[in-house]
Formats: C-alpha cells, sequence, structure tokens
C-alpha cells in the first residue's frame, strides 16, 4: 500500500451547504507533477470508486494513515467522484487540472475527530492524503522530463495529515458542529523519503525517487507507518 498527500487550503463555515462535521476536499489533482515526480491521469480512480459504490461500503477517512489505531478511523465519505476540468466544484485555482472530489463525515461524538475537526477549521492541519496500490502506471514524459503516471489505482481511504507531497490539493469546505462542547504525514512510494520538486518544475527529481519497483507487501504495520512519518517530517525539516 502506497501513500500520497497534498496541501490543502481550508474555507470558512457555512460555505457549500455542509452538515456538521463535514468536509468537502479535493484529495488528487489530475496532471501536476507532484514531490516524488508521480502524475495522476484522469479516470485514474474510476474503476475503485464503481467497485466501492457497488459493494455498498463507505471510504474511511482516517488520521495520517494510522490505519492500525481504531481512534484514527474518525469518519467516512459520502460521496466521491472525479470532477473534469471546469467544474464548479473545483477550487478556481484548479480548474483546469480536475481531480478526485470527496465529501466526508468526521464523527465528532469521537474525541480524535473532533480534535482534527478543529486543526482543520484553524488551519494547523492544512492537507489531505490518500492511500492506494497501483493497478496501472508507467514512466512517460512531461515537458522535458520524466514523470511516472498513475493512470488506475486501488483507493483504499482519505484523510487530513500533517505533511504532503503535492502542492495542489484543496480543502474546499469545512463546517463546525454548532452544539459540540469539544470541540505525519505525507510519505514517499515504497518508504522513500520525499524529495521536493519546486512548482515551476525547473528542476527534475532525482532518479530514484522516478523508479516504481513492484509492491511486495499488501498493508504497512503501524510500526512501519509511524517510521515513515519520522523519516519524512525530518525530511521536510531539512528541506525547508
Amino acid at each position: 500500500m502506497r501513500t500520497k498527500a497534498f496541501r490543502a487550503h481550508v474555507k470558512t463555515d457555512g460555505q457549500g451547504g455542509l452538515e456538521p462535521g463535514q468536509f468537502e476536499a479535493i484529495v488528487s489533482v489530475f496532471g501536476n507533477v507532484d514531490h516524488g515526480g508521480d502524475v495522476v491521469l484522469p479516470g485514474a480512480f474510476s474503476r475503485s470508486l464503481a467497485e466501492w459504490k457497488a459493494a455498498g461500503d463507505p471510504i474511511p477517512v482516517i488520521w495520517s494513515h494510522q490505519i492500525g489505531d481504531p481512534e484514527s478511523h474518525i469518519g467516512h465519505v459520502i460521496d466521491a467522484a472525479e470532477l473534469q476540468p471546469g467544474d464548479e466544484r473545483l477550487p478556481a485555482k484548479l480548474r483546469g487540472n480536475g481531480g478526485l472530489w470527496v465529501r466526508g463525515q468526521l464523527d465528532l461524538n469521537e474525541p480524535r475527530a473532533a480534535k482534527v475537526h478543529k486543526l482543520l477549521k484553524t488551519r494547523l492541519v492544512k492537507q489531505f492524503s490518500f492511500s492506494y496500490d497501483i493497478v496501472n502506471g508507467g514512466p512517460a514524459e512531461r515537458n522535458g522530463r520524466e514523470v511516472y503516471e498513475l493512470r488506475d489505482l486501488d483507493l483504499f481511504e482519505v484523510g487530513p495529515t500533517l505533511l504532503g507531497m503535492n502542492p495542489e490539493t484543496e480543502l474546499v469546505g469545512a463546517k463546525s458542529d454548532q452544539h459540540c462542547r469539544s470541540c505525519v504525514c505525507g510519505t514517499g512510494d515504497d518508504g522513500k523519503k520525499a524529495v521536493p520538486v519546486p512548482v515551476n518544475g525547473d528542476e527534475e527529481p532525482a532518479e530514484d525517487v522516478l523508479q516504481r519497483p513492484e509492491s511486495t507487501a499488501p498493508t504497512l504495520s503501524p510500526a512501519d507507518v509511524l517510521l515513515s512519518l519520522q523519516v519524512d517530517a525530518l525530511a521536510y525539516d531539512l528541506d525547508t
């Protein structure tokens, strides 16, 4: 299982007709190159979303990919769709790209979910992420530089996170519960450190970042996730 995370932008409360504890986010942006040298193509999630819908099961919302911690399962996805360029649900700066849009519900009766919701509202957490496996992908060239195209993905979960790889994702809305009294992360594929790539694309990612060996482990243990978070947090600090 691989993970990918993106920087988010929080709107003010009450926009978009959201119910208490709900959020809307663009958790993946199509066509732009992230810090790992990946490009998600339109249609990459369509098969997986159809399978989730057919199964009748909600996509989990999990804090920072902590899949082994039940307390970090903080909500579920109500609706999800691939948005094409020009869709009004896209933030203005992403309308030329399109992306994976989700509307989720946080369980504000649970302390961790309520805390994460507050972090989103106060912009102390500004990124979203998702975990996936690659069904179809391969090397390609984009603007004269090598990239890795993600063409068909198995989507496992989405959720807020502290650090991310793609600079373009947007949290498009979050609404607080007026009656609630109580009101790390982006990891490189296969455990690699995230290697930042400038938004203007003037620099090329390191060659080893573009390598994509086949995954041999279907899941990550909690210890693996924690180690990956620590490594990426250190890399983030060094790069900034």
